[in-house]
C-alpha cells in the first residue's frame, strides 16, 4: 500500500461474532489495511463501501469479507466508495433538527386529520354500501351472544305493557324507509341497567329498567325515537368501522395482533357499551326531536327522562349507563327544550 491518505479508528466486527475490537483503517487510492490487536488484513480500496450518512450517527465501512468498521462520521469518509450515491438531500434533511420536528408535526397532523375527518367520512361512505341484511346478521349474532352470556334475561314487563310500547313503536316507525328493518326487543338486565341501544341492522333493545324509569309512554317513545335515529344514520356499523380501523392502525404500528383479535372477539360487548361521538348523538337527537314532533309529541319528554336518569345516577360512574354513554347531558337537555319550543 502506498502512503495512506486516510486513517480512521473505530470498532471492528468480523461479520461472524457480535463482538467488536478496536481497530484502525489506513487507506489510500490503491489499497487499504485494517489493523486490530489480533490481526491485519489488506483490501482493495474500491471494494470498500461506506454506509449512508444518518444525521450525526456513526457510520459503517463494509468490507468484502463481511466485516464492518464502525467509526465516527467525518469528511474523510467521503473519499471512500459510498454504498448509496444519492444520499445528499436525505443526509441534509436528516441533519436538520427543524426539518425533523416539522416532519413529526406533519405526521401528527396527518394522523389527526385522518382520525377526526377522514375516518368518519370514509366510514359513512362505506356504511352506505353495506346491505342492511348484512348488518342485521351482525346485530342478531351480537344479541344472541349477549343473551348467551346472561347479560340479558327475558323481560319481566307485563305482556300488556310491552304491547302498548310496541304499538307506539310501530306508530313512530310507520312510513319510514327503514321500517321493515326495525325490530324492538325487550330485555331485563341488571348488568346494563336503564338503557337502550341500537344494534346494526335495525334491532333496538330496551331494558326493563329503562321502561321502569320512564313515567309515561311518551318518555319511552322519546328514547326509542333516539335509537331509531342511530339506525337511520347507521351509527352502530360506522362506529364499529372506525374502532376497527384504529385497532388495525395500532396493530400495524405495534405489531401486536392480539389487539385486533381482541376487538373482533369483543364486538358484541363493544356494541352494548358503544360510546358514540357527540356528532352521532346530536344527529340521533335531532332525528328524534323531528320524529316526535311529526307525531304530535313534544321533545320535552326526552328532556324529562334525561334529567331523571342523570339525577338517579348522581356522580356514579357506570360502565353501561345510558347517561354516561351520552356526553354533555345538560347540553342535550337544553337542545330538547329548545326543540320543544319551535313550531
Amino acid at each position: 500500500m502506498s502512503s495512506p491518505d486516510i486513517s480512521l479508528s473505530g470498532i471492528w466486527f468480523d461479520g461472524t461474532r457480535p463482538v467488536g475490537v478496536p481497530a484502525t483503517l489506513l487507506a489510500s487510492r490503491t489499497g487499504a489495511t485494517l489493523r486490530s490487536t489480533s490481526h491485519s488484513r489488506d483490501y482493495n480500496t474500491d471494494r470498500l463501501q461506506v454506509s449512508p450518512r444518518t444525521g450525526g450517527a456513526d457510520r459503517f465501512i463494509l468490507f468484502p469479507d463481511g466485516g464492518q468498521l464502525q467509526c465516527a462520521d467525518g469528511p474523510e469518509l467521503d473519499a471512500l466508495p459510498q454504498e448509496s450515491m444519492s444520499e445528499g438531500i436525505v443526509a441534509w434533511l436528516e441533519s436538520r433538527v427543524a426539518v425533523a420536528l416539522t416532519g413529526i408535526a406533519l405526521v401528527f397532523g396527518m394522523v389527526g386529520t385522518g382520525y377526526f375527518y377522514g375516518l368518519p367520512w370514509a366510514s359513512e361512505k362505506i356504511a352506505d354500501h353495506i346491505p342492511m341484511e348484512t348488518e342485521a346478521r351482525l346485530g342478531a349474532s351480537s344479541l344472541n351472544w349477549l343473551d348467551d352470556q346472561r347479560w340479558f334475561e327475558p323481560s319481566k314487563l307485563s305482556g300488556k305493557k310491552r304491547a302498548v310500547i310496541l304499538k307506539g313503536f310501530d306508530q313512530l316507525s310507520a312510513g319510514l324507509p327503514i321500517r321493515r328493518y326495525l325490530h324492538l326487543k325487550f330485555r331485563n338486565s341488571a348488568v346494563i341497567g336503564p338503557n337502550a341501544f341500537a344494534l346494526p341492522g335495525g334491532t333496538i333493545v330496551i331494558t326493563d329498567q329503562m321502561v321502569n324509569n320512564a313515567r309515561n309512554l311518551a318518555e319511552v317513545e322519546a328514547v326509542l325515537s333516539h335509537e331509531i335515529g342511530h339506525v337511520v344514520h347507521r351509527h352502530a356499523v360506522r362506529s364499529l368501522m372506525q374502532n376497527s380501523a384504529v385497532a388495525v392502525l395500532a396493530t400495524a404500528i405495534t405489531g401486536d395482533a392480539a389487539t385486533l383479535s381482541t376487538i373482533v372477539a369483543g364486538v358484541p360487548t363493544v356494541l352494548a357499551q358503544t360510546r358514540y361521538s357527540r356528532q352521532f348523538e346530536t344527529e340521533a337527537d335531532d332525528y328524534a326531536f323531528a320524529l316526535l314532533k311529526k307525531h304530535g309529541q313534544s321533545p320535552l319528554a326526552f328532556a324529562h327522562l334525561m334529567e331523571r336518569l342523570a339525577k338517579n345516577k348522581g356522580g356514579k360512574k357506570e360502565r353501561f349507563s345510558f347517561i354516561s354513554s351520552h356526553p354533555v347531558t345538560a347540553e342535550r337537555i337544553r337542545r330538547a327544550r329548545e326543540a320543544a319550543k319551535r313550531r
